[in-house]
């Protein structure tokens, strides 16, 4: 046998056990993924806020468009507190058509 072919056996040797190394890697980066995602379905979520207001952004910067109550699904938003939700409403800021925040603040009749 020549060197060369020595050489060329000895790096093929090298490339498959690195090969080897490379698929015990990828297995643990996979275990450890299904760890973390088992991990983070079991912490709760924390609890939506009590309010929330919806905005569009237009040329002159972002503008309230609708409040929420929190847990509202029908649009997303900063969360608000009761004070400055009542405060929208009442500089006619619409009111969610689904979960009713003017309703629920006490602000209808």
């Amino acid at each position: 046998m020549s060197g060369v072919q020595a050489r060329l056996d000895q790096w093929r040797a090298v490339r498959a056990w690195l090969q080897w190394q490379q698929r015990q890697v990828e297995e643990k980066i996979r275990d450890l993924e299904a760890e973390l995602t088992a991990e983070q379905s079991r912490r709760p979520l924390p609890p939506p806020p009590d309010w929330k207001a919806e905005s569009i952004r237009t040329a002159a910067g972002a503008r309230p468009l609708r409040v929420h109550v929190g847990d509202c699904i029908m649009g997303n938003g900063k969360a608000i507190d009761r004070d400055q939700a009542r405060r929208m409403l009442a500089d006619n800021v619409e009111a969610c058509p689904y979960c009713n925040p003017d309703n629920a603040l006490g602000l209808l009749d």
